[in-house]
């Protein structure tokens, strides 16, 4: 990491300790390969990550962005805490059930990326939510990486992790029967 994208980092990380998400949020949105870098960072001396801030502070957009960049919701503190830990401990219960509903979702194929250059994927189908790719997109599925290219419809969960099926699919994402793993309201392609 290059000395202007860790000040960068160190910047934004000293903006999420006092609770300034929505200039997080912002600046963030501008630059999505720093978003994705900052996903993965965790503070040496705590082992805190931005999405344990995000915890801390009960921000629920916040959480939802850093999980749909890649950040790891089973990544511990220093002392052992999950960013769902924090947030149930700061008595955010709901966004705390809701952390660790998706962490068990997180499972061998759709675990987050250590690349910040792919996207997570998801299983939770029922969550589905569709997309259409304005560039290019890669996630991360079983060691391997799925594209979607422009223009592409692409189904998200409500964190934002891109769904992928069996063999990599995702329009829509299909299981092993080569049936759509998707609610059936969400396959309604009329307009698209």
């Amino acid at each position: 990491m290059d000395d202007e994208v860790g000040a960068a980092i160190e910047r934004l990380y000293a903006l999420a300790k006092v609770g300034e998400w929505d200039k997080v949020l912002l600046e963030l949105s501008g630059d999505l390969r720093l978003a994705a870098i900052c996903a993965r960072y965790q503070k040496p001396s705590s082992g805190w990550t931005f999405l344990h801030q995000t915890a801390y502070f009960g921000h629920e957009q916040g959480v939802r962005a850093f999980v749909g960049l890649g950040a790891s919701l089973d990544v511990k503190s220093n002392e052992g805490e999950t960013p769902a830990d924090v947030a149930e401990r700061r008595g955010h219960r709901d966004l705390s059930q809701s952390m660790h509903a998706a962490a068990k979702r997180a499972t061998v194929s759709w675990k987050p990326p250590q690349s910040p250059e792919l996207r997570p994927s998801s299983c939770a189908w029922e969550e589905a939510e569709q997309r259409r790719a304005l560039l290019g997109l890669r996630a991360a599925y079983g060691g391997s990486v799925v594209v979607i290219p422009p223009g592409s419809r692409y189904y998200v969960d409500s964190f934002e992790r891109i769904l992928v099926g069996w063999h990599g699919t995702f329009n829509p994402p299909l299981g092993m029967d080569a049936e759509s793993l998707l609610p059936p309201p969400t396959l309604n392609t009329e307009g698209t």
